[in-house]
């Protein structure tokens, strides 16, 4: 069952005292971590600098090559620095380390993108080509803003560019029974192509599409690939390409034949513009007439049709799934693609509409409103999101409170404990160790306790289809105490 975790349980990303702080003040001057993606492409980094990254490994008369595909999605492109123009300018560093002579190829490249690069939800796709081999290979992706300038704060006094990189593993095809077979190379329709997108490889003009997200932007799902024989083999080829949905039933078929020859170049176009949002297989099997069996390739995409699956920033919608998911389908939907996230999150809300009769969700709309209050109101030194401090936590769990008292605890021997004792004397549990802890000459810490009373609504992470789980509440207590005198509040105590 989806609900939110306890808020004691939840990790807690806000500041944890001054060894914290500095640290994270220092890595705000530096570069950002480089992310290790698990599993297969496509990979998604999210942030200021977000992209998405996909490959395919081809056969080719000399050999093979592996194709990196790094689409710059609208999301970043709306976030970028810009020059007087209102033009933004990326450098991407793309390097493939793969067993064919067991060294690294790089390739660098700056890019300029205009308002343009984010018609029709597809964003800036790049393309970079590879010898390769068969076999495992790593592929490493960098991209800097040129124009942004990072200020280093108290360690770091260095203005950097603002960066995010990739390091992912891949196990590029290797040839099944003398033959070849591509990965599955999805596209972007054709005639919808910006310049710039489209790259013309082997007299074909084809818009590669990274993401592999079909939908709102585009309902015509559409896949090339490439299989070769053996030297002299020229027997007349056949394929078939189906999709399948989540279940793993065929909802679509496509069958074709090609003259003989040594290679076959082939495609398939699906019109699943009636299909819901989620993810779906392509398979792809081709062979050879007179072989009997055929080789074999299958690959995940996914449909998405709500606008902020294709134009809002990764980050931004893993962000609101850790307030939504218990942590292991946290982990799981990190890794979903982005139709597939759409369609849990849909599931999720559906069930918490108090007026599914109509196209409003009520609870959906609270929780963003909620969420955009929070990091308004409780982000500090720009380093994390307000929704991530323990108060905005509880903002967007129970809305707002219905008395707040807010003092400094009094010097001497007065400790928090007693001066809050009337306030929580009708509570049945003990106060949290620690809240007695005093400064040099008597504790002057501020703090805050939130009261809930009346009528307590479930917080958004309830389902309320789970009665025994959650029982009403009338009377509702949060104390936050603000430890190093920097207006970062820290939960001491609650009531739930």
């Amino acid at each position: 069952m989806m609900a939110f975790r306890s808020l004691r349980c939840r990790l807690i990303r806000g500041l944890r005292g001054t060894t914290a702080l500095i640290t994270l003040m220092a890595a705000a001057g530096a570069h950002a971590a480089t992310e290790r993606p698990e599993g297969p492409p496509p990979w998604r980094v999210g942030g200021r600098v977000g992209f998405t990254v996909d490959v395919m490994a081809a056969p080719e008369s000399s050999g093979y090559v592996l194709e990196v595909f790094l689409r710059i999605p609208p999301a970043t492109i709306g976030q970028l620095s810009r020059d007087a123009s209102g033009d933004a300018r990326l450098h991407s560093t793309i390097r493939v380390k793969s067993r064919l002579g067991g060294r690294a190829i790089t390739n660098e490249s700056d890019i300029t993108l205009t308002a343009a690069d984010s018609v029709s939800g597809q964003g800036k796709v790049l393309l970079a080509r590879f010898p390769a081999a068969p076999g495992p290979a790593q592929i490493e992706v960098k991209l800097d803003d040129l124009l942004s300038r990072r200020k280093g704060l108290v360690i770091s006094s260095k203005n950097r560019n603002e960066s995010t990189g990739l390091v992912g593993q891949v196990d590029l095809p290797r040839a099944q029974a003398g033959r070849d077979l591509s990965n599955i190379e999805f596209l972007w329709p054709l005639q919808d192509a910006s310049a710039g997108l489209a790259f013309v490889r082997g007299g074909r003009t084809r818009v590669p599409n990274p993401e592999r997200l079909y939908g709102l932007y585009a309902g015509v799902v559409e896949a090339a690939f490439t299989a070769r024989s053996k030297v002299g083999d020229e027997r007349p080829w056949k394929y078939v390409a189906r999709v399948f949905d989540s279940a793993g039933q065929p909802i679509a078929q496509v069958e074709s034949t090609a003259a003989g020859g040594r290679f076959l170049e082939g495609g398939a176009k699906f019109d699943l513009s009636d299909v819901p949002a989620g993810g779906y297989d392509l398979e792809v099997k081709a062979w050879q007439e007179g072989d009997p069996g055929a080789i074999v390739r299958r690959a995940r995409f996914s449909m998405g049709w709500m606008p902020e699956t294709w134009l809002r920033n990764a980050t931004d919608i893993t962000d609101d799934a850790h307030f939504l998911l218990e942590a292991e389908d946290e982990e799981g939907f990190k890794s979903m693609q982005p139709g597939e996230q759409e369609r849990m999150l849909e599931d999720f809300w559906r069930v918490r509409d108090p007026s599914p009769e109509t196209a409003r969700n009520e609870a959906l709309e609270t929780f963003h409103q909620r969420v955009a209050f929070a990091n308004e109101t409780y982000t500090r030194l720009a380093i994390e999101k307000g929704m991530f401090s323990d108060m905005g936590r509880t903002y967007i769990r129970f809305g707002a409170p219905t008395e707040v008292l807010h003092q400094v605890m009094p010097a001497g021997d007065e400790t928090l404990s007693q001066a809050l004792q009337e306030v929580i004397i009708q509570e049945d549990r003990e106060v949290s160790r620690g809240i007695n802890q005093k400064g040099l000459g008597g504790d002057m810490r501020p703090y805050e306790v939130w009261v809930y009373e009346g009528d307590i609504p479930l917080p958004l992470d309830a389902d309320p289809r789970d009665t025994n789980r959650h029982r009403a509440r009338r009377r509702l207590l949060f104390l936050f105490v603000d430890e190093q005198g920097l207006g970062t509040f820290t939960l001491r105590h609650s009531t739930e």
